[in-house]
């Protein structure tokens, strides 16, 4: 076989047609180059998705930018985001550019076949611009890379320009540009003495972005986007310098290497460098860029395995830096299959999906749980649980204070899902409420709490408030509900979880790797993040230390904490399900499944796992599985198993309206048929309150035409996704209907009254002079604080909420 001369770029057949017209050549190759570094692209166009046009990529991008804590700690996170962009950039170029190696050797071995004495330099000539293409499409991608980081940047400080209708027009004309600029480079560093001028510029190039990167942080620069593009296009600058430079550096190697007698390898380490880049096609000139690519590669492989091992270091890298690291781990890997698929010609890409569709992947899904018997606790605590007759008997009978009073608040929460958003509002506004009660001569609010619904986001803030609660009985009353909930969910739940999803849960589909994937999925690594957050206001949270068995109800003894509702939905016939402290009668909640009952004797679960079974919202959280023990077949006597998936409770119904309407349903029933006159007279003082606390904006949706193209192909996945929204709508109208119905009851039935209060974080379209809380609220696992302050301006300004926290000022006055 003719060894093949060093790559200088080049890969593709041409026709007779192509040669006639270089238009259609030159996008001819461009499409084949597309093809041939799809995995490199797809990462490009999917950054500039989620930075660009998804809500929860904005903030993550403005969470970037703000600065508070230590100079340490900021400096540290600013430092590994530089790693992260440097690691994506570079692993984008070079990893492309050996894909560009091994398709350039592939075609010369072919068209050796065809004519053996055609020589290099004809082979270059006559497939001119087939190796520029191969040469610098790899380097725009890198170029890219950066591009995408500045436009969505430059979107953020240019809210209302044209860029943000056109944010993909804008890349595309950066990039004509800058390849435009790197042509002018080519020629000019050419010149003999420019290479070395520009070697040096580009040494102090680096030095000044790391010493920028010091100042920004130390004087908080960094809060301001102008300063940020700035060091992003000094980054650019130097990359362009540094891939220019290199090309003459490696022009320089060559013609030494044709002067000299090649020395062969004799330490380990170089027969191993070799043997990689034969085995690649590289050209010996590239051994010091393989190296660099192999140092770069370990460190930014380094950092990616610690933010998937390590919660905390993931929380301090954040999520912008953990999603660049991921990507530039998941490309590098699609180049490998790319190259790979190349050097064999053979699709690898598709049969690893055929592979990952088709053979069994380990199941890493399944919900957490633990042992009764290991903590001392009765293995049939659940199955102990109180049914809801009894559970509102024990309520009526243990608050004596009733007789004194002419009516007595009872009090049933319902609130929305919507992640952290949804978590952050309901547990401030419950810890609000709480707060103006302690003084109350009625009793606290959460003394008239009887259930709390939620789904979500609202299912973590009902928790959180329910687990406040519960550490916190023995201690003096003060002021500090709202302020622990507020700490508490202000933190990042969302790196650690993003790691885990572009790392294990990633590559569990790929057959081998996948028996090296440890057992931890995104939906624990989210439990454990809340489970770890920082907890130190004087109200603990404690989801770090509370299993859901402390929250149940126990058969004859009273509770005096409410009822807790966290609403999922079952994967395999979309039935609604209740996670609940007390037993879910089927006939009482129309068949929905008693999530708690269907763990084997002997298992619980964490609070916070419990929590995240109801806001198992894919693809951030995959549908968890818990393993029912089934009763022996007759026909075998085999014990087995029936295996139950649950999403997010959203799906059905994202308020938990339905599950407290039934049990309003029987309530009115319980206490209308009751045989004990003590019930029955205090139920006659109960005023039915439900609070329902949404995150979402109100009003209706605006319906605008769409194309022909899509009525045709889209219209069943628009009405699909369009009633999944509008479901939760009209479960809450239908509960608001079904409330107007019992206030005009004749004398509200066996109760005082009824009274329905939406506390919405957005306006109240009820309220006319409601106008300032237009948002946006951005829906995520992490809250900037830019979004947070304007919730907590919010909670200050909320009409509804300011008329019950007056009521309570009015009693203690």
């Amino acid at each position: 076989m003719i060894k093949p001369s060093p790559m200088r770029k080049g890969s593709i057949f041409l026709t007779i047609r192509s040669r006639k017209y270089p238009a259609l050549r030159f996008l001819s190759n461009l499409m084949r180059c597309c093809w041939l570094f799809f995995p490199s692209l797809v990462f490009i166009m999917l950054a500039m998705l989620v930075f660009s046009q998804l809500s929860q990529g904005r903030d993550i991008l403005i969470s970037f930018t703000e600065t508070a804590g230590s100079f340490g700690h900021v400096l540290f996170a600013k430092l590994i985001f530089l790693i992260a962009i440097f690691f994506w950039v570079y692993v984008s170029w070079y990893s492309s550019r050996m894909v560009g190696y091994i398709k350039e050797y592939q075609h010369r071995e072919a068209v050796r076949i065809i004519d053996p004495v055609l020589s290099d330099e004809k082979y270059e000539s006559l497939y001119a611009m087939e190796l520029r293409f191969l040469e610098r499409f790899p380097r725009i991608i890198g170029y890219s890379c950066l591009l995408v980081v500045m436009v969505v940047i430059s979107l953020l400080l240019y809210p209302d320009s044209w860029i943000n209708q056109q944010p993909f027009l804008l890349l595309i004309g950066l990039a004509v540009l800058v390849w435009l600029t790197d042509r002018w480079l080519i020629r000019k560093t050419a010149r003999p003495g420019i290479s070395a001028t520009l070697r040096n510029i580009a040494w102090v190039l680096f030095a000044l972005v790391i010493l920028l990167t010091i100042l920004f942080v130390k004087l908080e620069l960094f809060r301001q986007f102008p300063y940020i593009l700035l060091l992003l296009f000094l980054l650019l600058v130097l990359y362009m310098l540094y891939i220019n430079v290199r090309r003459q550096h490696m022009n320089r190697l060559e013609k030494e290497a044709q002067r000299s007698t090649r020395i062969h390898p004799v330490k380990p380490w170089e027969k191993l460098v070799e043997a990689g880049m034969n085995y690649l096609r590289l050209p010996r000139e590239e051994k010091n860029y393989f190296a660099i690519f192999n140092l770069v590669g370990i460190i930014g492989l380094f950092f990616y395995l610690l933010a998937i091992n390590s919660l905390s270091a993931s929380v301090q890298m954040g999520p912008f830096a953990v999603v660049l690291l991921a990507f530039a781990v998941l490309l590098g890997f699609g180049n490998l299959l790319s190259a790979l698929s190349c050097k064999y010609q053979l699709n690898v890409h598709f049969i690893i999906f055929l592979l990952a569709a088709f053979l069994p992947t380990p199941d890493h899904h399944i919900v957490r749980t633990a042992s009764l018997s290991e903590r001392t606790i009765d293995p049939t605590i659940y199955a102990k649980r109180q049914h809801l007759s009894e559970y509102f008997y024990h309520w009526l009978k243990n608050r004596p204070e009733i007789d004194n009073m002419a009516t007595y608040d009872l009090n049933l929460v319902l609130a929305n899902g919507g992640a952290s958003r949804s978590a952050y509002w309901v547990a401030t506004v419950l810890g609000k409420l709480e707060d103006a009660s302690l003084t109350d001569p009625r009793g606290r609010f959460s003394r008239h709490l009887f259930c709390l619904s939620g789904t979500s986001g609202g299912a973590l803030g009902i928790s959180n408030f329910y687990a406040t609660l519960l550490h916190q009985q023995e201690k003096q009353a003060v002021r500090g509900f709202e302020e622990s909930g507020r700490n508490f969910l202000r933190q990042d739940f969302l790196s650690f979880t993003l790691a885990r999803m572009m790392g294990p849960d990633f590559f569990n589909y790929i057959p081998l790797l996948n028996k090296i994937v440890p057992n931890e999925d995104r939906a624990e690594a989210l439990e454990l993040a809340i489970e770890r957050a920082t907890d130190d206001s004087y109200y603990r949270v404690g989801f770090d230390s509370t299993w859901f068995d402390q929250c149940l109800t126990q058969s004859g003894k009273s509770h005096n904490l409410p009822i807790l509702f966290i609403n999922t939905t079952r994967v395999k016939d979309g039935s609604p399900g209740i996670v609940s402290n007390i037993h879910i009668s089927p006939n009482i909640f129309n068949r929905r499944v008693d999530v708690a009952g269907l763990l084997s004797t002997d298992q619980t679960m964490r609070l916070s796992t419990a929590a995240i079974l109801g806001a198992r919202f894919p693809y951030i959280s995959p549908a968890g599985r818990i393993n029912q023990p089934k009763k022996p077949s007759p026909e075998n006597g085999a014990d087995t198993i029936r295996a139950h998936y649950f999403v997010d409770g959203g799906y059905f119904d994202n308020s938990g309206a339905g599950a407290v309407q039934e049990m309003i349903r029987t309530l009115l029933m319980l206490a209308g048929n009751s045989k004990d006159p003590l019930i029955r007279q205090r139920a006659a003082k109960l005023k039915i309150r439900v609070l329902h606390i949404t995150n979402s904006p109100q009003g209706t949706v605006p319906l605008k035409p769409i194309g022909p193209f899509v009525n045709d192909v889209l219209s069943p996945l628009l009405t699909i996704t369009g009633a999944f929204d509008m479901q939760t709508t009209v479960n809450d109208q239908r509960f608001i209907t079904y409330m107007n119905d019992l206030k005009s009851l004749p004398g509200s039935g066996p109760f005082h009254s009824f009274d329905y209060i939406p506390l919405h974080l957005y306006n109240d379209p009820a309220i006319p002079a409601d106008t300032l809380s237009k948002g946006p609220y951005v829906m995520n696992w992490f809250i900037s604080d830019s979004v947070r302050n304007q919730m907590d301006r919010r909670l200050l300004k909320q009409p509804r909420l300011d008329l019950l926290i007056k009521e309570y000022s009015a009693q203690n006055r």
